[in-house]
């Protein structure tokens, strides 16, 4: 079976997401790149095309109007959708792509670890508009100034008040949405001395007392989209609130099977980056010329636009059967990782090589392949390092943890 052959479902995402990139992404992404903003008003017409700030967690039906199959061992369709919406969006602007589905990184976890109250809840902290007027959005707030990778060397604590409730107190920073989440999914330690096994997941309402959210971050690319610091000065959330609870799922341990599902998203919006720099030297070869003839018919130029072709297609292909391999429940640890990897890598080479070829004309602030390059670099860091995707492929390929 050719799990990449296409059919009418991923065609009409596809088609419709282009469309909706091309014609209202495009045309607003230097706008919100040089200012720095989120791109609110787009936010709220996209929720008319199914793009909520809860859509991983109302699953495929916000969409494309078809519900997958409730049977739990039978194929789905999310990860592969998410994939082929992921390359499209970050084509018309990863910033922008990613204040769209910035949500989603807090939805996924409680959609995967939580309970009916929780995810009602959750769903509830994000209904209506925020005290701006605008639509509400979420926060994950997970990483902090001094663990980076090391995810068991949390330093925010979740200590006991009582028999229900629990005193979170810490900071994070780099957080999606930070400082204008309605709603955070806040990661802290409950065992210090448990490592991995005592970081746990609550849901936090913003108007929280002692939720402070801080400093907006300067990037250098992915700029529509907000990062900013959270600090926890002692806020008292009720244990109802823990994700997890009485559940299999509990944890940061069960984040390695949600991250197995997202990261080959994360590859596909890299794959999207890196052909927006590459269609566009195309475009560009295409009508050219070079010292008076086509540069078409000049080789070392082709060459490297057959390149860029070659570590295109091969990404979309590695994120396209990672995805599939996670909607039909078969383990995809080495494959996720593969995709994230080797996408974040293409997006820097091919938009590299355009600078390169461009010249002088691509140095320019306000350049469309300034700006890919500039974008392209974040994705070889976050949802995990490159060292660290290449010591997971390298512990599923021997066992052991190269040091």
């Amino acid at each position: 079976m050719d799990i990449f052959h296409d059919n009418p479902l991923f065609s009409g995402v596809r088609q419709m997401l282009g469309a909706f990139a091309k014609q209202q992404m495009r045309p607003i992404a230097m706008k919100h790149d040089t200012e720095e903003s989120m791109p609110w008003d787009l936010m709220r017409s996209a929720q008319a095309l199914g793009m909520t700030q809860s859509a991983m967690q109302d699953g495929r039906k916000k969409l494309t109007g078809v519900e997958d199959d409730p049977d739990p061992k039978k194929p789905r369709t999310m990860a592969r959708l998410g994939v082929a919406a992921s390359e499209e969006l970050a084509w018309g602007c990863a910033g922008i792509a990613l204040a769209l589905g910035g949500s989603g990184l807090a939805a996924s976890p409680v959609s995967r670890m939580g309970n009916d109250e929780q995810k009602a809840e959750f769903k509830k902290l994000l209904s209506g508009n925020d005290e701006h007027g605008r639509i509400r959005v979420a926060a994950m707030a997970l990483s902090e100034p001094g663990t980076g990778s090391d995810i068991s060397g949390l330093k925010t604590s979740a200590r006991r008040d009582g028999d229900h409730h629990w005193i979170i107190r810490g900071s994070k920073q780099w957080i999606t949405n930070g400082q204008s989440a309605s709603v955070f999914v806040v990661w802290a330690q409950t065992e210090p001395d448990a490592g991995r096994a005592g970081v746990r997941g609550f849901i936090v309402g913003r108007g929280t007392p002692g939720l402070v959210p801080g400093k907006k971050e300067t990037k250098l690319g992915i700029r529509a989209s907000e990062t900013a610091q959270v600090h926890f000065e002692d806020v008292r959330v009720h244990g109802d609130m823990m994700l997890g609870v009485g559940g299999e799922s509990a944890g940061l341990a069960d984040t390695k099977k949600m991250l197995d599902s997202t990261r080959p998203m994360v590859g596909a919006q890299a794959t999207g980056i890196a052909r927006a720099a590459y269609e566009f030297l195309l475009d560009r070869v295409r009508g050219g010329s070079l010292h008076g003839t086509p540069m078409a018919s000049h080789q070392h130029i082709m060459f490297e636009l057959a390149d860029m072709a070659m570590e295109i297609h091969a990404a979309r292909l590695m994120a396209h059967k990672a995805a599939w391999m996670a909607d039909h429940h078969i383990e995809n640890v080495m494959e996720s990782s593969m995709a994230k990897a080797y996408g974040a890598r293409v997006a820097q080479a091919v938009t590299n090589r355009a600078m390169v070829l461009l010249g002088e004309e691509a140095l320019e602030p306000g350049h469309p392949v300034e700006k890919w390059y500039r974008d392209a670099k974040i994705y070889d860091i976050f949802e995990g390092t490159g060292q660290i995707q290449r010591r997971i492929i390298a512990k599923q390929l021997t066992g052991q943890n190269p040091t």
